[in-house]
């Protein structure tokens, strides 16, 4: 019996010493996924760990900051020295501030890569992906990845945001057309504190 015992032991230490292999799910399973995260959410805050990659560079840059996001379509984010800048997103509507006195730059995306057309896109049960868009996701312990590539005319070239099972954002990873990569990790995330447009400016 001890023997037994002993053999049933050492046979759970190594089942749980092996790695959990990834569950792969359809698009249409990604983005309920997502729709489901958001689904009770208003706005949300986050420290944040930024981590950017230019194709012109060897050496990665790493970076702190702050999120903020407020439904349906303000993102904003502020990083600190000494890679200090802010960026605040209307909907299609880019505007970004090198430093404390960078001059403002604006970027207009296309419709389609749009906060609003997001989040309409997950306002209601999904059933099928959007046309244009490519969707890949995986589920593998307490995450779920999912992978979403727009069309082709923009800027973007895919996005993939990984959510714990509770819901809550983890981690974004941005890969632009010209090979810049930006992977975005975050921490004390709080949801529905009630930001104000007064949260979302550049000044």
């Amino acid at each position: 019996m001890k023997s037994l015992l002993s053999f049933l032991f050492a046979l759970l230490m190594l089942t749980a010493a092996l790695p959990v292999q990834a569950r792969s799910l359809t698009p249409v399973e990604g983005l309920e996924a997502l729709r489901r995260s958001f689904s009770g959410m208003q706005d949300f805050t986050a420290d944040l760990t930024q981590e950017k990659q230019l194709s012109i560079m060897k050496k990665k840059l790493v970076m702190q900051g702050q999120i903020r996001f407020k439904k349906p379509d303000r993102f904003y984010m502020e990083l600190v020295p000494p890679y200090s800048s802010k960026v605040l997103l209307k909907d299609t509507v880019l505007l970004q501030r090198l430093g404390t006195q960078g001059e403002l730059q604006r970027i207009v995306l296309p419709p389609e890569q749009g906060l609003s057309r997001w989040f309409a896109t997950l306002a209601k049960p999904v059933t099928a992906v959007p046309e244009g868009m490519e969707v890949r996701a995986e589920q593998n312990n307490s995450q779920t990845s999912v992978t979403i590539r727009p069309a082709k005319n923009g800027q973007l070239k895919e996005l993939t945001i990984v959510l714990h099972d509770d819901g809550t954002v983890r981690k974004l990873v941005l890969e632009e057309r010209g090979g810049d990569k930006t992977t975005m990790t975050f921490r004390k995330t709080r949801k529905n504190v009630g930001l104000t447009d007064a949260d979302f400016r550049l000044e």
